[in-house]
């Protein structure tokens, strides 16, 4: 069925990080002043501010609206706080595209999963002016934000950005390359995996680059390494206490192994890691039709 896959993203992602106040995408109730930070954002998510919505898990469409507003203004804060590295791994992903593209003048992008925009942002520093790109997320709220961030940036006029799954995406000429950041790991189940894989390649010319970021591994010694460096950005011990809990029932892609045999089952061949943040990582691939196995 199209789109099943994203539609268990949203399931998985909805149900792992129910209980997680740290979540960067926690339904946020009553939201702290923007000018808090980080640690006073954590800090009120664990005296019960950030609080999750309960929804039906038949139907997307209620799992969406939880992307409020709050939410989209408060996720990069939190963001930055979850993911050491997070712009680096932004600043590295434009810069393997653009080196697997140099050359040309123009160039089409697929971005699945944007949020608030900002992997873009640092395209701005790379003398791309003929690139186009296309922003596909469920959550109206967050491109709202990336819309007013892309703006500012002076992108929007060459960004296209869609609301909704990617399989809702009009058909169109195929991309020249492609990037999903922290999306795959959602997603419950090889299958489901592979067949956003190969939603994502279906949109992808033969031969185009895909950066690909996502969770790899379950290592009890790294997990203990995240949850002090959080502790060390003032987030208090009810909220480690949820996060640990979080980490227990997340199903993350086993091995880099396993990733590459599901690149290896929907035509992205030669994988290469380009980026690593304790247990995230990301990868750059190339899609080859004819090496679908």
């Amino acid at each position: 069925m199209p789109g099943r896959s994203w539609k268990l993203w949203l399931r998985g992602r909805d149900r792992n990080f129910r209980r997680s106040s740290l979540n960067p995408r926690s339904p946020i109730h009553q939201g702290p002043d923007a000018s808090s930070g980080p640690i006073a954002y954590l800090q009120q998510a664990s005296r019960g501010h950030v609080m999750a919505h309960e929804h039906p898990a038949h139907s997307v469409h209620h799992i969406v609206p939880g992307f409020g507003a709050d939410r989209a203004a408060h996720y990069d804060t939190q963001a930055s706080v979850n993911l050491a590295g997070s712009q680096a791994a932004y600043e590295i992903g434009t810069s393997a595209l653009t080196a697997q593209l140099d050359g040309q003048d123009t160039a089409s992008l697929l971005f699945v999963g944007l949020g608030t925009g900002a992997e873009l942002v640092p395209y701005t520093r790379f003398d791309v002016p003929g690139w186009r790109f296309t922003g596909v997320d469920p959550s109206d709220a967050m491109l709202a934000v990336a819309r007013q961030r892309l703006e500012a940036e002076g992108m929007l006029s060459r960004t296209h950005l869609h609301v909704g799954e990617l399989h809702t995406l009009p058909p169109g000429p195929p991309f020249d390359g492609a990037q999903m950041m922290g999306v795959l790991h959602h997603v419950e189940g090889e299958e489901a995996r592979l067949e956003l894989l190969r939603e994502v390649a279906r949109r992808l010319k033969p031969g185009a680059p895909l950066v690909l970021g996502c969770r790899v591994g379950k290592d009890p010694e790294l997990t203990n390494v995240e949850l002090r460096r959080l502790r060390a950005y003032g987030v208090p011990p009810d909220a480690l206490e949820r996060r640990r809990q979080h980490f227990a029932v997340m199903r993350p892609i086993e091995s880099d192994a396993a990733l590459f045999a599901m690149f290896a089952q929907t035509g992205l061949v030669a994988p290469r890691p380009i980026f690593v943040s304790l247990q995230f990582k990301v990868f750059l691939a190339r899609f080859e039709p004819g090496a679908a196995g």
